[in-house]
């Protein structure tokens, strides 16, 4: 492989050829060396998109084998997030991390491959469609942005780069790179600092310092600050979305510990509620699927009149008035359902709400709650079987719609 292009025409390539063995080596614009592609007719040598597009293809083909068929084997949506997660770390984020500590996700065209897919992956654990929005995805399964993975994956390389004695032939390379980076030229070292500007933050990561002022210490609090504006990331992203009110500052249950507000984390009801049909629906409530009338942005702008509840008219058509106020019969007999197995399982009686605030307070209550989320959850989906319409279109049947079909509106790209 020689740098430039090789044109087609024999007479036009160099008239020596390296021998191996006796045999000619031939000429190639591309390369694979240790399961990382390199190219020689790209701006890029190493971050160039074949190597993207052959870890895209292989990801995709171990989910389609691995998740997808358990799921297809077990039934369709049946497969307990658990396991997906489990699958999803054991065989398909070594793909979609493979080479980070190196490649560095300068190029967005290319990094979008790897994660549009991850994405998939993440919705598909969930049993969302490939609609839903972005960040509930990470808060609710606990799993960081791939962009932050890969780049606390060539964080931790820095680390160990700078552990090394200065005769190490890694070290010299390391010191080559910060020689260019401070020359202004392309380096190893550049892309790492332009990967931690380029992140949508609201508090940006510590400036990456030279060579001579870099340390096992300050590589272990970076890594530190950048899974901490992560977590504050994702938080106010969920904040900011009118679609998630049931998200807004919640607070998540613990089995034998008070509950407490955690950003990111494995949610108590993925592994709470066994029972798929009931899940879904719960997880669909809680990450915007449902898509209510009396929820806009900003309100002042839609007429009132609709706003209103669908089936009773009286209030606002919002989630705490739909599943706690509504005087439609079928919701009234559904509360009564959970009014009974609330107080046979869990020995709660459940209140009456008056207000709109109280109404939304207790669906919260009963949602994050270790062990009264599981009557609620089988209450939401006897509610929500019984609507038609959450916006566009509320499948009759949520246990067996397509994870992939549309849900609403299309979010827009959170940035991560």
């Amino acid at each position: 492989m020689v740098f430039g292009p090789i044109s087609p025409n024999p007479r036009r390539r160099p008239s020596g050829c390296l021998k191996l063995a006796g045999a000619d080596i031939p000429w190639v614009d591309r390369h694979k060396y240790v399961g990382i592609w390199f190219t020689s007719v790209q701006r890029d040598i190493l971050t160039l998109r074949v190597h993207y597009e052959k870890k895209e293809g292989a990801a995709s083909y171990v989910f389609w084998r691995s998740i997808l068929g358990c799921d297809l084997f077990v039934g369709r949506g049946r497969l307990p997030p658990t396991v997906g997660l489990q699958l999803y770390y054991a065989v398909i984020d070594c793909h979609l991390t493979h080479g980070a500590d190196m490649i560095l996700d300068v190029d967005n065209t290319s990094s979008n491959l790897l994660d549009d897919l991850n994405r998939m992956v993440l919705r598909r654990i969930l049993g969302l469609g490939r609609r839903s929005g972005i960040p509930q995805l990470y808060s609710e399964l606990g799993v960081y942005p791939l962009r932050v993975r890969r780049l606390e994956l060539a964080l931790r390389y820095l680390r160990y780069l700078i552990a090394l004695p200065e005769s190490h032939l890694a070290r010299k390379a390391l010191t080559e790179s910060n020689r260019l980076r401070c020359s202004g030229s392309a380096s190893w070292l550049g892309d790492i600092s332009f990967v931690m500007r380029s992140l949508p933050f609201s508090s940006p990561l510590p400036v990456l310092p030279s060579l001579a002022h870099l340390s096992v210490a300050w590589c272990d609090e970076t890594i530190k600050s950048l899974r901490e504006a992560t977590k504050d990331w994702v938080s106010s992203e969920i904040q900011a979305r009118v679609s998630l009110p049931l998200l807004h500052g919640r607070r998540e249950p613990l089995e034998d510990k008070p509950p407490r507000p955690i950003r990111m984390c494995r949610r108590h009801y993925l592994h709470r509620v066994t029972i798929p049909e009931h899940r879904h629906a719960l997880t669909r409530l809680l990450c915007g699927s449902f898509r209510f009338r009396g929820i806009h942005k900003p309100a002042t702008l839609v007429d009132p009149l609709s706003r209103l509840c669908r089936k009773c008219g009286l209030a606002d058509e919002v989630p705490g008035h739909v599943f706690m106020q509504c005087l439609h019969p079928d919701t009234i007999a559904a509360r009564e359902e959970l009014r009974h197995g609330l107080l046979e399982r869990c020995n709660y009686t459940l209140p009456t709400s008056n207000s709109d605030a109280q109404a939304f307070s207790l669906l919260q209550d009963l949602i994050f709650h270790w062990d009264r989320v599981i009557p609620t959850a089988r209450f939401v989906l006897v509610v929500a079987k019984s609507w038609k319409f959450f916006g566009n279109v509320m499948p009759t049947r949520v246990c067996e719609d397509d994870p992939g079909a549309e849900d609403g509106e299309e979010e827009e790209d959170a940035g991560l």
